[in-house]
């Protein structure tokens, strides 16, 4: 209770400082800008397909000419550009920031939604296909094993990460998504658990007036019906979707159905004031194949591991959030979110033939709200002046229990039954000042602290936090424009970790400290013409004593040493014709464990693993004529090691290509048809080291050539 007094508090004092600031007698200098829309042919419904490809061309010149920010988009991106009111977001971040838009996203099929980040520019994707154990992201020389919390994901602005920091994108059909932000890097001030190595934003639709049904079929028995329906009238906006998936799976006892729903409801009774209120929710149940050895992975691909024929899992999401923006005045605004979500899941899993199959559960209920008052002042002798103001709080009441099972049923005593809250508030000031035109910086300060308790039910015994403190971390970015579309930008900003499970709590022998995460940016970004966006970045970032969950069945965390991550990225993306539009992406990931302490001194100077040496992905897309359009994109990854030693050999890097079509029947009804993993390459989503039991390398296959066809209708 006290910290939710404390959030209150903070909130109403938010407010209150909102209502000093506002001043209602202030006149009207002309500096209250309209806001201005892109082409909302994707959201208000299908372009004539004469007109399309125009339009398509005009909607990307005119976001490229007037992007205020670094950003770099793939495909159609819908936004707001409303630069005087309402909260900064991620355009204004002065960072490598990706925006993936809904044309992109719409065709996807995929059991785990985390895989349409696959498009996104330096990020890569492991997918597990362990039934609801099915994909985790990688950013910027962080690995995918789920063992190291850092990236923050977002759903409409709600964090959706579960306790340990492992992302959860479950409820999501690509049909609801609008766009995806993705900001790379330690300079975004606005959130600070899990935003370590950067953030993603799932925007899901809003208003509009569109209605879209689609159909997906084809490859291991999948079926796949999305629904999303659009209705604004007068102040009040409406958005449904629902869908359902099942897939046999490439791999046998690899059988997954997922269905979702949700509602969201926007209504702005006057102007300047807008409430929202989103509900959402999913069921999952998914078989598990288990691992293969490097043998079988190669020559039977689609086999199952004997022992693992019963393994799989069970999974429901449920969220429900209040939004509320509130223009106090011409210079002022204030943004309010609140929300309570649940992640129920079960989980069946035999590791070892000599193990027996145990059950684990994990509920996990977070509640929270966030505040951010946003101020800009006029009639100063500069060109801009914003002053921002956010608080964040967030209470996780957790359950995680083992048992030991056969077949899915329990068997004998329980093997853990652990029951602990933990509470993170932060709080940040930013400022972004353009004293003349060609030069912006943005200077901020985040501040956060973590609170709890832990018991252990079997010993009955109780255990508080371990003292972090308060976590300071500084922010700091600059731009400079020397030439029109042309701007070079540099940022430092600081982030962190905590221990997750038992290693956040004094109970473990040996407490773990804050790892602070330092970063630093240097990067250029052009358009030299207006058809052609392109950026270039070179970035590194140093942990001081880097936090991550031991796979040892313990459930502790343990302090790795200091690290050091480097690379680069290169981002293209060009429309030289009305009909042509070309996307590529490069980046290079180093990795080093600079000082890894006197426990483990043969790990000095040798590379983090699971990190994939280099991603690369482009896509092209042609219009043949108005009605069809023709589209490839591939990914490539490179190898990785599968132990911080270095001492089993490097795993995991292959190319796909993937080529899709669809076809205008009439104006509001498509028809597509979808070849994944066209050249038909064999290749593993998932590799890893057991160093117990049978020894040897543990490979999830990835899906052989498939296809698929799709149906959308759209009015």
């Amino acid at each position: 209770m006290t910290c939710w007094r404390a959030i209150c508090a903070t909130i109403a004092l938010n407010i209150a400082m909102g209502q000093a600031l506002a001043n209602p007698q202030q006149p009207d200098d002309g500096s209250k800008e309209t806001a201005k829309q892109a082409p909302r042919a994707q959201s208000e419904g299908r372009t004539d397909p004469a007109n399309r490809a125009k339009a398509e061309s005009n909607a990307l010149s005119e976001r490229t000419a007037t992007g205020r920010g670094v950003h770099f988009t793939v495909g159609e991106v819908i936004v707001i550009d409303d630069k005087k009111h309402g909260p900064l977001g991620a355009m204004d971040v002065l960072t490598s920031v990706d925006m993936i838009g809904a044309d992109q996203l719409h065709n996807e099929t995929v059991n785990e939604p985390l895989e349409m980040l696959k498009r996104v520019p330096a990020l890569y994707v492991e997918t597990f296909n362990q039934g609801i154990i099915s994909a985790d992201i990688g950013i910027r020389g962080f690995n995918t094993q789920g063992d190291v919390a850092h990236t923050k994901l977002l759903i409409d602005g709600i964090p959706s990460n579960l306790h340990i920091g492992y992302p959860d994108l479950k409820s999501i059909f690509p049909v609801q998504v609008e766009r995806i932000e993705v900001v790379k890097g330690t300079n975004d001030a606005r959130y600070g658990l899990n935003n370590v190595a950067g953030n993603v934003n799932v925007v899901t639709r809003s208003g509009g007036n569109k209605s879209t049904g689609r159909i997906l079929f084809g490859s291991f028995a999948t079926i796949e019906p999305q629904m999303s329906v659009a209705i604004e009238r007068g102040g009040l906006s409406q958005n449904y979707s629902a869908a359902y998936r099942h897939s046999g799976g490439y791999r046998d006892n690899a059988t997954v159905d997922r269905a979702a729903g949700s509602a969201k409801w926007s209504y702005r009774p006057v102007d300047g004031i807008s409430v929202a209120a989103i509900l959402r929710g999913s069921y999952m149940d998914a078989d598990a194949p288990g691992y293969l050895n490097e043998n079988t992975a190669r020559d039977n691909p689609k086999d199952i591991v004997d022992f693992a024929s019963f393994d799989g899992g069970k999974q429901r999401n449920g969220h429900g959030s209040l939004h509320l923006d509130y223009q106090i005045a011409s210079t002022l605004s204030l943004g309010l979110k609140s929300y309570a979500q649940t992640f129920r899941r079960s989980r069946w899993v035999r590791f070892d033939q000599e193990f027996d199959q145990q059950e684990r559960l994990e509920h996990e209920n977070q509640y929270g709200a966030i505040s951010v008052l946003t101020y800009r002042p006029t009639g100063l002798p500069v060109e801009a002046l914003d002053f921002e103001w956010g608080v964040d709080y967030q209470m996780q009441e957790n359950l995680h229990q083992r048992h030991a099972s056969d077949q899915r049923v329990r068997t004998g005593d329980i093997l853990r039954d652990h029951e602990f809250t933990f509470h993170t508030m932060g709080s940040y000031l930013q400022a972004r000042i353009r004293p003349i035109s060609p030069l912006q910086v943005v200077a901020g300060l985040r501040v956060d602290r973590v609170a709890g308790s832990f018991t252990n039910r079997m010993t009955d015994t109780a255990f508080d936090i371990n003292d972090y403190g308060t976590i300071w971390q500084p922010k700091v970015s600059a731009l400079i424009t020397p030439i029109a579309n042309h701007s070079i930008y540099a940022n430092y900003g600081r982030t962190f970790q905590v221990g997750v499970g038992i290693g956040a709590y004094e109970m473990q022998s040996t407490a773990l400290e804050p790892s602070i995460n330092d970063g630093i940016e240097l990067g250029y970004r052009t358009t030299p013409v207006p058809w052609l966006n392109a950026r270039i970045a070179y970035w590194q970032q140093r942990a001081s004593n880097e936090v991550r969950l031991k796979f040892d069945d313990s459930g502790e965390s343990e302090n790795i040493g200091e690290t050091m991550r480097r690379g680069f990225d290169i981002e293209l993306g060009a429309r030289p014709l009305e009909n042509l539009y070309v996307w590529v992406a490069y980046s290079r990931h180093g990795s080093e464990q600079i000082e890894p302490g006197a426990r483990a001194p043969e790990r000095k100077g040798k590379e983090l693993d699971h990190v994939p040496a280099f991603t690369a992905k482009g896509g092209v897309e042609y219009r043949v004529i108005p009605q069809l359009l023709l589209s490839l994109w591939a990914y490539t990854q490179g190898d990785y090691y599968l132990t911080k030693e270095n001492n089993i050999g490097k795993y995991g890097d292959y190319t796909l290509v993937n080529v899709d079509a669809s076809y205008d029947i009439l104006p509001w009804l498509e028809l597509g048809g979808h070849i994944k993993n066209a050249l038909g390459a064999s290749h593993d989503t998932a590799v890893w080291y057991k160093d117990y039991g049978i020894l040897g390398t543990q490979h999830n296959p990835g899906d052989g050539r498939a296809f698929y066809t799709t149906i959308t209708a759209s009015l």
